[in-house]
């Protein structure tokens, strides 16, 4: 618009001094030419640079760092730019250092905190083997108790970095099935459950410790929620990119409402109304080790019907493909 004011005024003193009209235009286009030309070339140098910051920014993981390996530009308005895009960058990245730290310190606490905790634990659980009576016996199912909470809280802790603990070793799902049911073998006896297993004899590689917690919080819920006559049943079946282990019960069910969250943190719905004791982080461990290791989680369930849990084993894991 300024170089159109510019123009007329130019056409109109060209006039009054009576300079001939086609004169006129084209001193006219040939400011038009050179405006347009310098107009042109400083957007192209402007997108050339913009092109190059964002094909950086796609490359890079930490986006934080783009304003530190970025090159410096020619033009006054994006050196201003670049120099506070840098300050703010310095301020974020030692934000994000500071919480890292606290989070490690965090972690840190926790694992320490496990281990001390589980010595008492185990002395106390040593005393009760020793004197047996009602009240002993009650203390022993307390503490067991306390021990699968400690776990849920050291896995936790962990759940950002669990992949560094991982061990992954030839095993089966009978395996891996006996190891969780004989940690919560007392809850199922004292719940009168009846177990019934239909599993394949396929070796295949897994990291054993997290497979076991993730079923360990399945039979947890599975007891919780469960109705009179409580029955597990665990199957399995080999397929042709993956081998699943299947657990069913047939305690109260999930509502339809809520299964599509039942892995979202914190979340534990109508049945969490029912049972205040629910924390809604059980669920949320397990999909995020299955997801750390590659296992698809998925759960079907019907109010009053019961539930199925299944995890799928790629096939990449059976020993029998490498």
């Amino acid at each position: 618009m300024c170089f159109i004011a510019a123009e007329l005024i130019f056409l109109g003193m060209a006039w009054l001094i009576e300079i001939p009209v086609l004169m006129g235009i084209f001193m006219g286009v040939i400011f038009l030419l050179a405006f347009c030309s310098s107009f042109l070339w400083d957007f192209y140098r402007r997108k050339k640079y913009y092109d190059r910051l964002f094909a950086l920014s796609d490359q890079l993981d930490e986006k934080t760092l783009l304003m530190e390996i970025a090159e410096r530009p020619d033009f006054l308005d994006g050196q201003i730019l670049t120099q506070l895009l840098r300050t703010n960058s310095k301020y974020e990245n030692d934000r994000i250092a500071k919480m890292e730290e606290h989070s490690r310190d965090y972690r840190e606490f926790i694992d320490a905190w496990v281990h001390e905790i589980k010595t008492p634990i185990t002395s106390a659980r040593l005393i009760v083997e020793n004197e047996k009576n009602v009240v002993t016996l009650r203390i022993d199912d307390e503490l067991r108790k306390i021990d699968h909470l400690v776990e849920l809280v050291l896995y936790y802790a962990r759940s950002s970095q669990t992949e560094k603990d991982f061990k992954v070793e030839p095993t089966t799902l009978q395996t891996l099935v006996n190891a969780a049911v004989k940690n919560y073998s007392k809850a199922i006896i004292q719940a009168k459950g009846r177990l019934k297993m239909d599993l394949p004899q396929v070796s295949f590689c897994a990291d054993m410790k997290s497979c076991t917690f993730v079923i360990g919080q399945i039979l947890s819920n599975a007891i919780k929620y469960r109705r009179e006559d409580f029955r597990l049943t665990f199957s399995g079946k080999v397929g042709k990119n993956e081998i699943c282990l299947y657990i069913q019960d047939n305690g109260i069910g999930i509502d339809a409402a809520d299964l599509p969250r039942v892995f979202d943190k914190g979340f534990t719905g109508e049945n969490g109304r029912r049972f205040p004791k629910s924390t809604g982080i059980g669920l949320y461990l397990c999909r995020k080790l299955c997801d750390s290791m590659n296992i698809k989680l998925t759960i079907k369930s019907e109010k009053d019907r019961g539930t199925i849990v299944a995890l799928h084993f790629p096939a990449e894991s059976l020993v029998s493909l490498f």
